[in-house]
């Protein structure tokens, strides 16, 4: 079954190539190529018209092919422009280092891709947001290599002897043995600034890192190349980029009907919650972190909304479409701020139906 469903898509992928290629009319490929690398894998393109089939209410005809995409182009758009415009003092349509305040002006460089001292809308559709908000591997080496040089670069930093080291760097320590050596640093702090990769080892998945736009396809690589799996074992998954995607993906293990777990040193927060969500089965064991918190975007918050404003609805239905009580969605924003984390207790996981295993 799995060597069909590969031949199908491989067949699939060529063939739209083929007409994009040779049609008469232009098709935004870009629009498929969710993790803006210039490239277009099988995963990607599925995942994309799948979520064009939905909302084009179950079809898809080639002819409409170019209108819909035209019109997700317009959309991303408009996001976009919000985002420009949310820092843009001089309403030239495009953003300087000065502008971005708030602790943004970070996070020029990245947009600011030809180097011309600011940032357009053309450039910000074309960046993957995953290289915006996350740290490459050159800047965690520099962080780690930082950290240890505040203990004379010892062959490891000692939690029993250090508590400011404790306070500090105790995530670190990923077999708690309270000894905290430079590769497993560098290994703990990709999980919270990398995208998500899965190790397979028999019917488990093992997921770290944080959920990015690409996710969904890296879910439906995950179902279609290994069929054994039936579990995801979350270990630490900070928190999503993409609400979007993640809900997506989300349903996606939903409809194949994995399960998810978490074992006594998972760490989940935010996304990485909802996510845990979509299992069919959700195993919780003991010390397992599940944090909660509100929403927000460039300057507002979740709970700058009213309740009935319909920002809130894609994540009312997706907790709906769970089985999860709805109450569940208003206490995540009301638990702690955007920029804060409230670990969820033992009476709060029984209450809101997020473990299974009782």
């Amino acid at each position: 079954m799995l060597k069909i469903n590969k031949i199908i898509m491989t067949l699939f992928f060529a063939s739209f190539c083929l007409y994009a290629q040779t049609g008469d009319k232009k098709i935004h490929i870009e629009i498929l190529d969710q993790n803006k690398d210039g490239v277009l894998n099988p995963y990607e393109v599925l995942d994309s018209f799948l979520l064009l089939e939905k909302e084009n209410k179950g079809k898809i005809k080639l002819s409409d092919f170019p209108a819909l995409t035209q019109s997700i182009k317009k959309e991303l758009n408009s996001e976009y422009t919000e985002l420009i415009e949310a820092f843009d003092k001089n309403n030239d349509k495009k953003l300087t280092a000065d502008e971005m305040s708030g602790g943004m002006e970070s996070f020029f460089p990245k947009l600011d891709l030809d180097k011309d001292g600011f940032a357009t809308l053309e450039e910000i559709t074309s960046l993957d947001f995953s290289k915006w908000f996350l740290l490459n591997k050159n800047e965690i080496n520099d962080i780690v290599n930082e950290a240890f040089q505040q203990f004379d670069n010892p062959e490891f930093i000692d939690l029993e002897k250090n508590e400011d080291a404790a306070s500090s760097f105790s995530n670190w320590d990923l077999d708690n043995n309270k000894k905290i050596y430079k590769e497993e640093a560098l290994k703990a702090f990709s999980y919270q600034e990398m995208p998500v990769t899965f190790e397979v080892k028999g019917k488990t998945a093992i997921m770290n890192g944080v959920i990015t736009s690409s996710f969904p396809a890296k879910i439906l690589r995950l179902v279609f190349e290994h069929p054994e799996v039936t579990t995801i074992e979350m270990n630490i998954v900070p928190g999503s980029i993409d609400d979007v995607a993640n809900l997506r993906a989300s349903l996606y293990v939903r409809k194949f009907g994995l399960n998810t777990k978490l074992h006594s040193k998972s760490s989940i927060a935010s996304g990485g919650t909802d996510f845990f969500l979509a299992g069919v089965k959700r195993i919780v064991a003991k010390g397992a972190e599940i944090g909660v918190h509100s929403w927000g975007d460039t300057n507002q918050a979740a709970t700058d909304f009213p309740k009935d404003d319909p920002v809130h609805q894609k994540y009312l239905e997706y907790y709906r479409a769970l089985g999860i009580p709805e109450e569940f969605y208003w206490f995540t924003l009301e638990s702690a701020p955007v920029e804060g984390s409230h670990i969820m207790t033992e009476e709060e996981i029984k209450k809101y139906k997020i473990k299974t295993n009782y």
